[in-house]
């Protein structure tokens, strides 16, 4: 006699167990999958040792990243589900911040793949994403609807699709879904209570040590991981600055082994560009030495612009610690090198004249005091330099260098062929360095020089707009040529975006093509080096210090409280441990890096520590969010075999004996 189907209840209970594991059935369809006891326990059984499977997934939810052929199919395979659900439709998907619907990558030609692959045909994004991780060079992934599969590198950018919207049209994603913290997880020792600065004079031209050793590095896969990501702006400008998880989920931010890239992205709100502002985690003592070299393929330009590669001390009010920018222009402006500080400090000026004339092509501008007061018009040190605009930079790709010793500053540019054995070998001499490479030269004036500098942490960052680029906008060429003049708008208005010239070109589909063309960094590495034989403590930087936050104009370094946790040892203690700033769980699912996941790191305070170009502050909020806890990530894996052992029970205990 032929059994009867399970009851409803045994119904009801698969179709509870099948929607825990992922999987979407009706009750009769579940009626009809255990119409006999024994393939019942065998299905069971296989059910069971699948959700097994779950469960040792989910105990890898802490893992920084997932293999696409280990375990990441499980949380996004579309393999069979076209007869229920739109394959386009990424609603409910386990990793909702990985893959994004209604965008594709597009490298810097203008090629929808990356040189040397090829079009091909593949069941869902996830196999197309698999191809991408199997594929040498490839960084991203566009999966269109009709199964056609493209790769990107590393240089390309995302473009928003603009099809019919009745269709998603395009998936697109990086090679591997990452979870990440969103700040550093560092121990380092503050900086608070390191010597003065103390002017010393070199001998000659030179620095006074001949080689140093690496000290800290960005580079490869790993390049963003020792660096704060702070969404504070104070320029007044139309840059909206991201956390870690929405950059590279935006596209803004890219690491791989053949580079970093730190782009411009798209509009966010109507005045807004999403962009980018890192700060590191560590500082480096100039009193006693460092060397901080960028390499890098292109920097960003164009009308609009303000990017800068520059050095501050978070620890103390601006500009008491002292602040150099290395590299910084808006617009079409040539980059110069300038020392901000609060204390009487003068350039060598005779020696600065000496060494001068070893150098060529120098724009012979010079402010020999580098004392910064904005509102009397004193606006630091600059030395006379070697002086090129951004396109300049990017049409000459090498390393950015420099040096910093109680002796004073110099700067170079070394073409990318001919950078020397020992920088390549991490071992830089540049006492030994050619003088055609120099681009500025600042020499200390032992007298006067003194406590004018505290440990300076690297910042990369580019702004748009506000209160350089937006108010030198109509006195640029090139940004004339965009139509964006009066009568139609208000040059430099940049406290009303409405009117302002830069703003309402930035804020323009006219603006999309030439900033993803021009507006991005391409960095090969950032690296620090201190004198050899030197044995240093890893100091922290301010804002890592008090987790993205500048030290207060109304609190001192040593009684400002630290924010790393309620039970934190006093500043000033050391080592210090720091957690980094809005971190996610260990426990976030594989491959998410959503908001709701990772919160916004906090904003930087309206310290003054960018008001050497910001006179009135103008901040972003972000809503902060909790990271879920560890438990419930495991919840519905725990949940799935439960629900299978009942099963295997219920119909065994049916069996006759």
């Amino acid at each position: 006699m032929e059994p009867q189907p399970e009851s409803s209840d045994a119904a009801k209970l698969i179709v509870r167990h099948d929607a825990e594991c992922g999987e979407t059935v009706t009750e009769d369809e579940a009626v009809q999958r255990v119409p006999r006891r024994t393939p019942a326990i065998a299905g069971a059984l296989l059910t069971a040792v699948g959700c097994v499977a779950v469960v040792m997934a989910s105990s890898r939810y802490h893992e920084a990243k997932v293999s696409p052929k280990a375990g990441f199919s499980g949380l996004f395979d579309l393999t069979g589900m076209a007869a229920t659900r739109d394959l386009f439709d990424l609603t409910g998907m386990a990793t909702p911040k990985c893959y994004r619907n209604k965008s594709f990558w597009v490298e810097q030609s203008g090629a929808l793949q990356m040189p040397g692959t090829t079009r091909s045909i593949e069941v869902n994004a996830y196999m197309c994403q698999q191809r991408c991780a199997e594929t040498e060079g490839c960084e991203h992934f566009s999966y269109w609807k009709d199964g056609g599969c493209l790769l990107s590198s590393y240089a390309a950018y995302s473009n928003l699709f603009e099809g019919s919207t009745a269709s998603n049209g395009v998936i697109s994603g990086p090679k591997v879904c990452k979870t990440m913290m969103d700040q550093p997880m560092e121990v380092l020792v503050s900086a608070l209570d390191v010597p003065s600065f103390i002017a010393e004079e070199a001998p000659g031209c030179n620095s006074l040590h001949d080689e140093y050793q690496l000290a800290w590095k960005a580079q490869g896969e790993t390049f963003f991981d020792d660096w704060q990501f702070i969404n504070k702006s104070e320029t007044r400008g139309a840059e909206w600055y991201l956390n870690r998880s929405e950059a590279f989920y935006q596209g803004t931010a890219t690491a791989s082994k053949e580079g970093a890239i730190i782009r411009v992205g798209e509009q966010v709100q109507p005045f807004k560009r999403r962009s980018m502002m890192l700060h590191s985690a560590e500082a480096w003592r100039p009193d006693v030495g460092f060397v901080v070299v960028m390499k890098y393929k292109h920097v960003p330009y164009g009308p609009g612009v303000w990017p800068a590669f520059w050095l501050l001390n978070s620890d103390m009010k601006w500009p008491q610690g002292g602040e150099l920018d290395i590299m910084e222009y808006a617009n079409y402006d040539t980059a110069k090198m300038t020392f901000h500080t609060d204390k009487n400090c003068s350039m060598n000026t005779a020696k600065l004249k000496q060494c001068a004339k070893t150098m060529t092509d120098i724009d012979p501008t010079m402010i020999a005091s580098c004392y910064t007061n904005y509102s009397g018009n004193q606006l630091g040190c600059m030395p006379p330099q070697v002086r090129k605009d951004g396109e300049w930079f990017s049409k000459n790709p090498g390393a950015i260098a420099l040096l910093w010793d109680a002796s004073g500053i110099t700067s170079f540019h070394i073409p990318e062929k001919e950078i020397p054995v020992d920088l390549e070998s991490d071992t830089p001499k540049p006492n030994t360095w050619k003088d055609s490479w120099r681009m500025a030269f600042m020499p200390f004036e032992e007298k006067s020089c003194l406590n004018i500098a505290r440990p300076q942490e690297i910042v990369l960052n580019i702004a748009l707009c506000g209160d350089w680029a937006g108010n030198t906008f109509y006195a640029c060429t090139q940004c004339r040529e965009t139509g964006y003049t009066p009568n139609y708008c208000i040059p430099g208005h940049v406290t009303e975006p409405a009117t302002d010239c830069c703003t309402l070109y930035i804020s323009n589909p006219s603006a999309e093509q030439p900033l993803k063309d021009d507006a991005y960094f391409d960095i090969s590495y950032v690296k620090v080096f201190t004198p050899k034989g030197k044995v240093l403590p890893r100091y922290s930087s301010g804002t890592y210090r008090n987790n993205g936050v500048h030290v207060s104009n109304q609190q001192t370094p040593a009684t400002a409280p630290s924010q790393a946790s309620d039970d934190s040892e006093a500043l000033g203690a050391a080592p210090l441990p720091l957690p980094g700033i809005g971190s996610a769980s260990d426990d976030a699912p594989l491959g998410a890096t959503p908001d709701d996941l990772v919160p916004q790191a906090p904003q930087a305070s309206s310290s003054g520590w960018y008001q050497d170009h910001a006179p009135v502050s103008q901040s972003q909020s972000t809503a902060a969010q909790h990271p879920p806890k560890h438990n419930s990530a495991m919840t519905p894996g725990l949940g799935c075999l439960q629900l299978a052992l009942l099963l295997l029970s219920s119909i065994l205990s049916r069996i006759d004996v």
